[in-house]
């Protein structure tokens, strides 16, 4: 998928008719409750060829349209987050989702959802309140975060062929959701990827609404350094099972696996000592990022502590360094962690900022000067 197709898809995230904010959808307004009540199964499409053996689409997997961010208090969160630049933001109060499914079983819910958008990406907040097992055991088990990356198909029957590859490859539909959009049946699942990928799962959007909506303008009413997400990183226990077991569901292996020992290093105002290996998937319009541990301390030990494997950061590039840090300090997300790096392509500087009390997920400022 191209960019311009991807931009294309992605766009009905950011309406007001989405489906991700449309009664009925999964992320969607109170109106829900009115207009998803009645059944909406969705029959599964049949395949091109019922003989066809399926197979991984990897254009459906360039572009991350939607991430599911699981939080406790959702208005101290995003509150938060907004008051550190994200504007782009549609609070949809209490959501009804009586037609989900929690392993092949009804799961019906209800929870409070804010939607935001950084650039071409939704950020989809959800505080649980009653049912949604997947979301409360989340919650449970390791905090707040960001536990499902989705991406947008482009057709009933790519989303049909995508279930079934990854069911050949013994990865089961862990939630399930359908509900009547504006443009026709929609749904939505997330794979059962957590175990051995890294702590988050795979999320498929079969959406028409979404796939029927003109571009977004480029326009954004974040703040700076809010404009678009650069990479998405965890932290894992092992990144070269993580990386196996990626390509033994079809997905290119890590671009590379290195041991990094950082330039100037610091740790929370004093000298660090850290290590760590990183794998790197770079197929995407925005970077894969899995960090190993190695030596410390560092923020990654404080995240393991605390949350176990999974999604630790989201990286946004800026233009100067130092002002950036004193910006984002004045907002309330003061410096944890920082290191520099000089390759014979260029040089920069990773800042880690304190933001993990509020959501679980830490932002990191990236200042990269390539050679000309």
């Amino acid at each position: 998928m191209n960019r311009a197709t991807a931009a294309k898809l992605v766009s009905g995230l950011m309406t007001a008719l989405s489906p991700f904010s449309y009664a009925g959808g999964p992320g969607t307004g109170v109106d829900q409750q009115n207009t998803a009540a009645a059944d909406s199964s969705h029959p599964v499409a049949p395949s091109p060829s019922e003989t066809e053996a399926p197979a991984l689409d990897p254009a459906i997997y360039h572009h991350v349209a939607q991430v599911t961010w699981v939080v406790a208090d959702i208005d101290r969160v995003v509150g938060y987050w907004q008051r550190l630049g994200i504007a782009d933001l549609h609070r949809e109060g209490v959501v009804s989702f009586p037609g989900l499914k929690y392993r092949g079983k009804p799961d019906a819910a209800s929870a409070e959802q804010v939607t935001g958008n950084i650039g071409q990406l939704q950020i989809r907040w959800i505080q649980p309140l009653n049912g949604g097992k997947f979301w409360r055991d989340q919650l449970n088990e390791h905090g707040d975060g960001i536990r499902v990356l989705s991406y947008l198909v482009r057709s009933p029957e790519e989303f049909d062929g995508q279930v079934k590859y990854f069911a050949s490859r013994g990865v089961g539909v862990i939630v399930y959701q359908d509900w009547p959009s504006p443009a026709g049946p929609a749904r939505m699942a997330y794979l059962d990827t957590a175990e051995q990928g890294g702590g988050t799962e795979i999320g498929l959007i079969d959406d028409p609404q979404a796939r029927s909506s003109a571009a977004p303008s480029a326009n954004t009413t974040n703040e700076y350094p809010f404009s678009k997400i650069n990479h998405f990183a965890w932290v894992v226990n092992d990144v070269r099972k993580v990386d196996a077991y990626y390509a033994s569901l079809g997905f290119k292996p890590f671009s590379n696996i290195d041991h990094n020992v950082s330039l100037d290093r610091v740790y929370r105002g004093q000298p660090g000592h850290f290590e760590m290996w990183l794998g790197w998937n770079r197929t995407g319009d925005a970077s894969f990022e899995w960090i190993q541990q190695i030596s410390g301390p560092d923020v990654y030990l404080e995240y393991g502590k605390n949350h176990g494997e999974g999604f630790h950061h989201v990286g946004v590039v800026v233009t100067d360094m130092d002002k950036a840090i004193e910006l984002m300090t004045s907002r309330g997300a003061a410096p944890t962690q920082s290191a520099s790096w000089s390759t014979p392509k260029g040089k920069g500087q990773a800042v880690y900022l304190d933001t993990d009390p509020f959501g679980g997920v830490t932002l990191e400022l990236i200042g990269d000067r390539p050679k000309s």
